[in-house]
Parts: structure tokens; sequence; C-alpha cells
């Protein structure tokens, strides 16, 4: 079977692991239908809060894989990205937080599959971009349309238009990035990050993520209307109330 995603689950993280050995984690047919399954097998489950999206033999992936696109014809094509754009949705949208963790190659539909998480941790080692262009193709997964929104117009077209690769230093500067560490430093620190924002009330968590997310479509007014009846409804919710008081007590 070419491609594999395996999902474990520990204390309210999951873990959804890209695997294709011998192809850097490529994305294939089989690995898109199975990361399908497996999102919206998290979605359903209540006791999940945080998943960690990550690769397998030392790299993320290498985007999507060279021989399953070989053989597409334009209807293959269109279903293959629409089954992206589906995963990518599921990531925005989910009440769920979703990190990604990338080392070693990120390159193309799996660097872009990483932009729809919440937050993106890179080991030191790794490489980005979009190559896609090297092979006269656009973007599979959105990095055409969310790329631009993270590191502006221009940034976006010289990486898109070059498909040159850079590092996860440049992609801190880039604003892409949100902490760089060390290749075996990397789950860890993951891990580490998945809990405390377990700690945070669930509720808090879920609505935070929802407001962000509208805010990048909406006015700043209506945006921050939202914002103030979300602080409103947290405000008055017991367990927020206790914890206020505990802080107090300190």
């Amino acid at each position: 079977m070419s491609g594999q995603v395996t999902l474990k689950y520990s204390n309210g993280i999951a873990f959804l692991s890209l695997r294709n050995p011998g192809k850097l984690n490529a994305i294939s047919q089989t690995m898109l239908e199975q990361l399908i399954e497996k999102t919206r097998e998290i979605e359903e489950d209540p006791g999940i809060r945080v998943v960690i999206l990550q690769g397998s033999d030392g790299n993320f992936s290498s985007g999507a894989d060279i021989e399953d696109l070989s053989e597409f014809d334009g209807s293959k094509a269109l279903g293959f990205h629409r089954k992206m754009n589906a995963i990518s949705h599921s990531m925005r949208h989910s009440s769920k937080i979703y990190i990604a963790l990338l080392e070693g190659f990120s390159l193309g539909g799996g660097f872009e599959l990483s932009l729809s998480a919440d937050l993106r941790i890179c080991s030191e080692d790794a490489k980005l971009g979009q190559p896609e262009i090297n092979i006269g193709l656009n973007a599979g997964a959105g990095g055409n349309v969310i790329l631009p929104r993270f590191i502006g117009r221009g940034n976006a077209m010289y990486y898109i238009l070059t498909g040159e690769k850079f590092d996860a230093r440049k992609g801190l500067e880039l604003g892409l990035i949100q902490k760089i560490v060390s290749k075996d430093q990397l789950y860890q620190v993951g891990e580490d990050l998945a809990r405390r924002i377990i700690s945070i009330p669930e509720k808090t968590v879920e609505l935070t993520k929802m407001t962000v997310n509208a805010s990048l479509e909406s006015s700043i007014d209506n945006a921050m209307d939202m914002e103030a009846l979300v602080f409103s409804w947290l405000n008055g919710q017991e367990e927020i109330k206790d914890k206020i008081k505990k802080f107090l007590e300190k």
C-alpha cells in the first residue's frame, strides 16, 4: 500500500503521523484518503483537544507523490486537489488545535498542509518551500491562497515562482514558524506545547481559535464585536470564575 497515516492517542492529544517509506512521506492518493478518514475520526472524538501532525523517519513530507501525479488527467488532478482542500478545511475549522512538527523535507503539498495548522514548530534541519513550479504546476493545497496571508503577496510570489527552498530560520523571520528547536527535541517540545494548551479551559481555546479565524474574514469592527461577545460569555462560566478566584488567592 502506497502511503499510510497512523493515529495514536495520549491523554487528550492525537498524534497524526505521515509515513510513506522511500518517498520522504510523499502524499499519495491512499495517504489522502486516510488523512480524510483520520481527521474525521479526530473531530468526532470529544476527548481530543490537540492534534500533533508529524512525519516519520526524519522528514515531514516532500509533497505530492510525483508517480501519482504522472498518471493524472484533469479530472483526477481536480479530485486530488479537492481532497487536499478538504483536509485543509478540516484542520482550519476544527475545534481542536493542530500543531505541525516540521523536520527534514517539508515541501509542496506537505508544507501547504502545515499552513492550515494553528502552530508550526521546526527542527533546525527543516527545508521548507513550494517547488511545484519546477514541474510546471501551481500549489496543490492552498499555497497560492494561504501563504500570501502569512507572509504578504511579494514574499509569497517570490517563493511560489522560484520554487526556492528556505530554512527554519527564514521561516521564523517570515512569521511562518513559531519556534525552532534541535531535531532531538522536536517531538518533546511539540508534546509539551500540546499539554500546555490542554491545561487551558476547553471552551476558551475553542472560542479563541474561532474568533481569530473569523477576524481574518471580516472587518475589524465586526471581529471586535465577536471578541467582546466571547469575552463576556467566558466571564460567565463557572470554570473561568474559579480560575480567576484561584489567581486572586495567590
